[in-house]
């Protein structure tokens, strides 16, 4: 029966500890698989249990990897499942490291297309058709992508339009009015507002 008879701790990372099965190196795990199977000197492994152990420490560094990316910044549930796959971690593995980061609160599809629907509507000034194909692009649902988009009134949008509109005309301000008036349509067209928004945007400004 395969024996543990070393574990030691690695020195270029504290939180992984190599483990030596009949006095050879055989795998290496995260200090919370260590805890979790209660691996210790003397302790006798199965290759089933083997597997085991290093099945969850697969899980446990795709975890890892994916808390790095969302570091940075709030990422979609498709976007960490996308960036784990490019470092070949196999499906079954993503899938399990997805489930923790959304029972431990990481990973929030609901949270990231409010937080996104806020961002560029604020800053970008991007009009609900945008802001929704940015949404789908995420991989949101699109019962998501509705919910979050009941934030973005009417209001606002007309609001952001005006501003877009206004800020067009400023800086085209020795234009003809016929050549100003098409690159406000222009502008908001591209910014993601209805032809309704935009008729109505022209006949106000």
């Amino acid at each position: 029966m395969p024996l543990i008879t070393k574990i030691s701790q690695q020195k270029r990372d504290s939180e992984r500890y190599n483990i030596f099965i009949d006095e050879q190196y055989a795998f290496s795990v995260h200090e919370s698989v260590l805890v979790k199977f209660e691996l210790t000197k003397g302790m006798t492994l199965d290759d089933w249990e083997t597997d085991e152990i290093v099945y969850a420490d697969q899980i446990e560094k795709a975890f890892n990897r994916a808390l790095h990316f969302l570091s940075f910044r709030m990422r979609s549930e498709m976007e960490v499942k996308k960036k784990l796959l490019e470092k070949d971690y196999g499906e079954a593995i993503v899938l399990e490291a997805i489930v923790k980061l959304k029972r431990l609160g990481f990973l929030n599809d609901e949270a990231f297309s409010e937080a996104l629907v806020r961002t560029e509507k604020n800053s970008s000034l991007k009009g609900p058709r945008a802001i929704q194909q940015s949404l789908y692009k995420k991989g949101i649902p699109k019962e998501l992508q509705t919910q979050a988009l009941e934030e973005y009134t009417m209001e606002d949008q007309m609001d952001n339009a005006l501003k877009l509109a206004e800020k067009t005309i400023r800086s085209n301000s020795q234009q003809p009015p016929a050549q100003v008036k098409q690159k406000i349509q222009n502008t908001l067209a591209r910014k993601g507002f209805s032809f309704e928004q935009i008729k109505q945007v022209l006949n106000s400004v």
